[in-house]
């Protein structure tokens, strides 16, 4: 039995609830070099004291108080952690084909790509039958390691919209998303529904998409559908993204107050000055669509499509490098996240012209900012969860280097340590599981 649980800890399984148990409730962290993402600039020989999952102080060479233990990870760059603000757990090419209770196991295992990928904090656009707002709530409990979840519950749409559902030829089969309405009225009802059973933020599908057999450019809702959402949530205390590529779609949202534009495709003048007017923020996703065409290519789409696909890439990457020159806001987001790749869209997003630093206050203080979790997460600062990561290489030189995280730590407990062979508090639950087999023993001699 002490061989199983040790075994289990090793491959885990017991992780989350052995650490809660064994870290202690201060702990301070030290490194080489602590990236402001504020002002660009580095901190030297920083230390950052945690407490019960805050930080409590961050500087230069702080002192720590007596016998409170200290992890040094040495020559590397801290920097907080980091946040995609567009995800989809759940996805994947057979997400139809699975059980609803066998998508909550495959976005928890997605979920922990992009945690120990150095993303603590997801924005999910939700999943069948509510399935990661039952992730969301696992991780809050610690019944599973796992990053900070925001999650929409279900994608709004209307029927034969995008998002509605996947695409079938028979009818008579055709399944039924959790979000789909028409008409203002049924829009206000879904809207609630989704709040009342634990929608963090609203996410609706306004316009046609590229994948969905519907055209991009046309706007799927009227304006008073678009109303009854926005209005709705927000009078719940709830923020709305609004899945828009088309120009129309994007001027149309932001006119009417969304807080995000998802993707932003064909942004036009118009639209720029609509954003700019609104203080939208703009969720880019560029990556996912640079590599849209040869993914298309795999699945058999038809030339037509392909041609579309690579004509919108090429627009996508004018038109948000002319809206990020005149001053919209971009927030970090992917699309994607069930292998861990996030870190991609960094690279991506300096091909629209921003700067490393630019690009990593994407997935920082604009993320947090978007979520409305600013003084929360997004820097490592006191009073902010004690969320931060460790690179080997300076980001700002080469902003690849946030594809290789070597440390992650979310609430002050180290999730992820490829600088020892064995991460520090999987040690502690190793030596729990040890003593536990002890205490088994002794039980069973008497």
């Amino acid at each position: 039995m002490k061989r199983l649980l040790v075994a289990l800890v090793l491959a885990g399984v017991f992780a989350s609830p052995v650490q809660a148990a064994d870290a202690p409730a201060r702990t301070a962290y030290r490194a080489a070099r602590l990236l402001d993402v504020d002002s660009g600039r580095y901190v030297d020989d920083p230390v950052i004291l945690v407490e019960s999952g805050r930080i409590v102080s961050v500087g230069s060479r702080i002192a720590v108080p007596d016998g409170v233990p200290v992890v040094d990870f040495g020559n590397v760059i801290l920097l907080p952690g980091l946040i995609d603000a567009h995800v989809h757990l759940t996805g994947g090419p057979d997400a139809a084909a699975r059980s609803q209770s066998r998508n909550v196991l495959y976005a928890a295992r997605s979920a922990q790509n992009s945690l120990f990928a150095g993303f603590t904090t997801l924005r999910s656009m939700g999943g069948p039958a509510y399935s990661v707002i039952a992730l969301r709530d696992a991780i809050n409990d610690g019944d599973i390691v796992g990053p900070r979840i925001l999650d929409a519950g279900a994608l709004v749409a209307v029927t034969g919209g995008h998002c509605s559902g996947p695409r079938v030829y028979r009818p008579e089969v055709a399944p039924t998303a959790e979000g789909v309405a028409d008409g203002p009225d049924e829009l206000r009802r879904t809207t609630r529904k989704l709040i009342k059973y634990g929608a963090d933020f609203i996410k609706a599908c306004i316009t046609g998409g590229f994948v969905s057999g519907t055209n991009p450019n046309q706007v799927q809702f009227s304006e008073e559908e678009v109303r009854a959402v926005i209005d709705t949530a927000h009078g719940l205390g709830r923020k709305v993204a609004i899945h828009a590529h088309g120009a129309d779609g994007i001027r149309l949202a932001a006119r009417l107050g969304a807080d995000s534009i998802e993707h932003g495709t064909l942004i036009d003048d118009e639209g720029i000055a609509a954003v700019k007017k609104g203080k939208v923020y703009i969720v880019p996703t560029v990556k996912v669509m640079a590599s849209s065409v040869e993914k298309a290519k795999k699945a058999g789409a038809s030339e037509s499509t392909l041609l579309a696909l690579a004509a919108a890439r090429d627009a996508q990457k004018r038109n948000l490098a002319k809206a990020y020159a005149q001053g919209v806001v971009f927030a970090f987001g992917t699309d994607f996240t069930q292998d861990g790749s996030n870190a991609t869209e960094f690279s991506a997003l300096l091909e629209l012209g921003l700067t490393p630093l630019q690009a990593v206050q994407t997935a920082t203080v604009h993320a947090a900012q978007l979520l409305g979790q600013s003084g929360r997460i997004g820097r490592v600062a006191p009073g902010h969860f004690a969320d931060f990561i460790a690179l080997r290489d300076d980001p700002l030189s080469d902003v690849r280097a946030l594809e290789k995280v070597v440390v992650v730590v979310k609430n002050g407990e180290l999730v992820r340590n490829d600088l020892a062979a064995t991460p520090l508090l999987r040690r502690a639950a190793l030596a729990a599981v040890e003593e536990a087999g002890e205490d088994h023993g002794h039980d069973h001699a008497h």
